[in-house]
């Protein structure tokens, strides 16, 4: 006979564990980037920052986003690293738009979006570490989170059915 309880408190702490680590890796994942949000007036410019170092990581990438794209409307990139040296350049003609780039020394690097456009744009820029491929720990918390989930289930469909069983106290 299976406890019903046992089964039901471990599957929730195997549901709370899945979560908790997820949410660990989102939030780790979004240390690794800085982004940005604003309304760009056409001749003039906005500016993301994030520090990065090879150590970590040689990738990097940019990105950018434009709320109202019209076709037709562009925007420059330009990616600055520490020293003051451009490493990649480009000309946003499409939303959303993304590049790498290679991180060559530590410091602070700069993503430059000037608005070409004849009309005020709302742009969202993304720089970063380039985003890593999943891992061991993500197949572990999808597989924790799954087992916790299967578990509430079938205690929760025995714990019906037994209960129908019981009669009047």
């Amino acid at each position: 006979m299976v406890n019903r309880k046992a089964l039901l408190i471990v599957s929730g702490i195997l549901v709370v564990a899945g979560i908790l680590i997820s949410y660990m890796q989102s939030e780790d994942e979004m240390n690794d980037i800085a982004i940005a949000q604003q309304t760009v007036s056409s001749g003039s410019s906005m500016n993301v920052s994030k520090s990065l170092d090879p150590s970590a990581m040689r990738e990097g990438v940019y990105s950018v986003q434009i709320t109202d794209f019209k076709q037709g409307e562009t925007l420059g990139a330009t990616v600055v690293d520490p020293s003051g040296i451009q490493v990649a350049t480009s000309t946003v003609t499409k939303s959303p738009y993304q590049q790498n780039f290679t991180i060559s020394s530590a410091g602070l690097y700069n993503l430059k979006i000037q608005n070409n456009a004849q009309s005020d744009l709302t742009v969202q820029g993304i720089i970063g570490y380039y985003p890593q491929p999943p891992n061991i720990l993500d197949l572990v918390s999808i597989v924790i989170l799954f087992a916790g989930l299967s578990g509430l289930a079938v205690g929760m469909m025995y714990f019906i059915k037994t209960r129908g069983k019981m009669g009047p106290s």
